[in-house]
């Protein structure tokens, strides 16, 4: 005989995961990001004020040559058809 499992202990874990997801997520998530918006206004002005001048780079060699080489029609050759016999049904 089956016995009857309430669903109600499992209805409360599965909320009770799902409160604490949402907590972790808007501490770890949410608040920082809130709390760096606020300071975020003095130091781009700062950062941009500070731009650096480009730095000059020089590639050595100027050209990169890259070179294949294959043997001829590899890629292309079909193996060699064989007779597949079917298995005996049983």
């Amino acid at each position: 005989m089956n016995n009857y499992v309430p669903q109600r202990p499992r209805t409360a874990i599965a909320l009770t995961a799902a409160a604490l997801t949402a907590i972790t997520i808007g501490l770890f998530v949410v608040a920082p990001a809130k709390f760096d918006a606020a300071n975020t206004a003095g130091r781009m002005t700062l950062a941009i004020a500070k731009k650096a001048a480009p730095t000059e780079v020089s590639i050595s060699p100027g050209r990169i040559d890259v070179v294949g080489v294959r043997e001829p029609d590899i890629a292309s050759a079909q193996p060699e058809r064989s007779v597949v016999t079917p298995l005996a049904v049983r």
